[in-house]
């Protein structure tokens, strides 16, 4: 889709610029009447024939990718299969659950015989001065008290590591909407949401600059153990909303199509440690559809 609206777009701006320079050609020479004659016959046969072209260019352009999304839809449940087997990862909500994507996320995982060990919902945008009023009161989380990054630094890093989560515990009631799973497990990766939108694009109150930088220390703190972090959201979320500029200023892959096979190909593909980058149907996909795939490993009979 991506690449059909590309094309198209860079089509008639060629044709626009064509069209602007005989008109300036013709207002120079100061021959507006014999504009059409100043073309030869066989100029003009010229460019409808190069127009004709690229129509039949167009469609065969859409029909590929059609055939590439059929191709995908067809080979999804055998690429899909054993990928992620015997591997486990952490959901991350920034903001409320989100059903669609929770689902979407799920059925990836269980297509590619993965596991979602555990799910953390945190509840945003902040209160930061409710936030620091809470943290100064507990000598345990005082070192947090005015720095939300710091703070998201280590709830995303905990999120990630095996064994008891007391940080997350002390939080959860001012933090955590939402968790379930375990925490005992280390995990393989971890999937993120934002699905808290800021209501402006420049962070102009407390709350939302607080929320960004939290949200900005999660993501570190989940990469911090070198395992693959994917940002993920749906192809019809709009630009102004989209997610994918956060998750790539912070270094992070993207898909933004979960909602459809490919997307959640890709998914899988990243999570089991494809080539990083930003995957989907929208602009911001700067890395194509999916990343390279790989064959999986054949599982023995009984294995």
């Amino acid at each position: 889709m991506f690449d059909l609206r590309y094309h198209v777009a860079s089509l008639a701006a060629v044709f626009l610029a064509l069209a602007v320079g005989i008109i300036l050609g013709v207002a120079l020479s100061g021959k507006i009447r014999g504009a059409e004659d100043s073309l030869s016959a066989g100029r003009i046969a010229e460019l409808e024939s190069q127009l004709d072209a690229e129509r039949e260019r167009g469609s065969s352009e859409q029909e590929r990718l059609q055939d590439s999304e059929d191709l995908i839809n067809d080979a999804y449940p055998a690429l899909m299969e054993n990928r992620l087997v015997d591997r486990g990862y952490a959901i991350v909500f920034l903001g409320r659950v989100d059903g669609e994507l929770r689902s979407a996320i799920e059925k990836a995982l269980a297509d590619a015989d993965g596991t979602p060990v555990r799910l953390f919902a945190f509840e945003m945008p902040i209160d930061p001065v409710a936030l620091t009023d809470f943290l100064e009161s507990r000598e345990s989380l005082s070192e947090y008290a005015g720095d939300p990054l710091a703070l998201g630094r280590a709830l995303g890093k905990e999120l990630m590591e095996e064994g008891d989560t007391p940080l997350l515990d002390d939080v959860s009631s001012e933090l955590v909407e939402e968790r379930s799973g375990t925490t005992i497990p280390a995990v393989d990766g971890a999937i993120v949401v934002r699905s808290w939108v800021p209501d402006s694009e420049d962070g102009s109150t407390a709350s939302e600059r607080a929320s960004e930088a939290f949200v900005e220390g999660v993501l570190q703190g989940l990469q911090s153990a070198s395992l693959p972090v994917v940002g993920v959201e749906t192809s019809d979320v709009e630009p102004g909303t989209s997610a994918v500029p956060v998750f790539n200023d912070s270094g992070i892959s993207s898909v933004d199509d979960l909602d459809l096979p490919g997307g959640r190909l890709a998914l899988a593909l990243l999570l089991g440690g494809g080539e990083p980058g930003n995957y989907g149907v929208k602009d911001t996909a700067s890395d194509g559809v999916v990343p390279p795939v790989d064959a999986v490993p054949v599982q023995p009979i009984g294995g």
